[in-house]
């Protein structure tokens, strides 16, 4: 993930790899990437491929669906697995929206924690069935972020603003879902961080 300097519209910043370490605003473990380039629309990531656990959940609301899926998530994490194992928090916590809806206004949100690597060989298993272990695989996502609190209203227009970017520039991408990441907890104000991820096709 990138750390941010001061760049002129339409500059373009090229390779920073993150991989091997931690961005300064992520504050626990994260998905290891490599920044390709950076316009003032998005930012081109490559992300290695990362193992996840993850709920789906039906809604009407992209904030109810997160908060859902959050507490299944963190029951996991603290202890809701086979092994009674306590796992650490990373960041973000992600959740796919998909473009079209499976009843009305309804949506099958994927809301999902990054598991530490200490358990990606072997992960401890979920006792809800609800919940499971997914691994995504290398990935190009072209992200934008943002700051105050994600919503589905804001996280679709970011969306459709780096989309609307990639289209004009003829880049191919997947228009079926997106990534909502967001990287604060509730109780913190200020200095929040969230992106959108708009995925390569």
């Amino acid at each position: 993930m990138l750390r941010y300097c001061l760049l002129a519209l339409g500059c373009v910043v090229l390779s920073q790899v993150v991989v091997g370490s931690q961005p300064s605003w992520c504050n626990l473990e994260c998905p290891g990437f490599t920044t390709r380039r950076t316009t003032g629309d998005y930012e081109v990531r490559d992300y290695e491929s990362t193992k996840w656990v993850s709920t789906k959940i039906s809604s009407m609301s992209y904030s109810i669906a997160g908060s859902r899926g959050f507490m299944k998530l963190f029951s996991y994490i603290g202890g809701a697995n086979d092994g009674g194992v306590k796992i650490e928090m990373t960041q973000p916590v992600l959740t796919k929206i998909p473009e079209e809806t499976t009843w009305w206004f309804w949506k099958e949100y994927t809301v999902s924690f990054m598991l530490p690597r200490e358990h990606w060989r072997n992960p401890p298993t979920p006792t809800d069935s609800a919940v499971y272990i997914e691994t995504l695989p290398a990935m190009r996502a072209y992200v934008k972020t943002y700051g105050g609190w994600a919503t589905g209203w804001n996280a679709n227009s970011h969306r459709q603003g780096v989309e609307q970017s990639l289209a004009a520039e003829g880049s191919s991408f997947e228009d079926s879902f997106y990534y909502s990441a967001a990287y604060n907890a509730p109780f913190e104000m200020t200095n929040r961080r969230n992106e959108v991820w708009v995925m390569e096709s």
